[in-house]
């Protein structure tokens, strides 16, 4: 849910750092909680960079 109804577009290309979106973000990608925090701090809030960013991860 976005924090203001005006920006509800805008609002879907961010992962805040609300605790709700980073446990969807980690459960989307099957990550720990805190390797998905940790990739919010480092690469930024962009879903398309992150999901980018995922994609290109070799998977072990």
């Amino acid at each position: 849910m976005p924090d203001d109804p005006k920006k509800t577009a805008e609002d879907r290309k961010l992962v805040s750092r609300q605790e709700y979106e980073i446990e969807e973000f980690a459960r989307k990608y099957d990550l720990m909680r805190g390797e998905a925090a940790a990739m919010i701090r480092r690469y930024g809030p962009s879903r398309r960079k992150l999901d980018a960013i995922i994609t290109q991860r070799p998977r072990g």
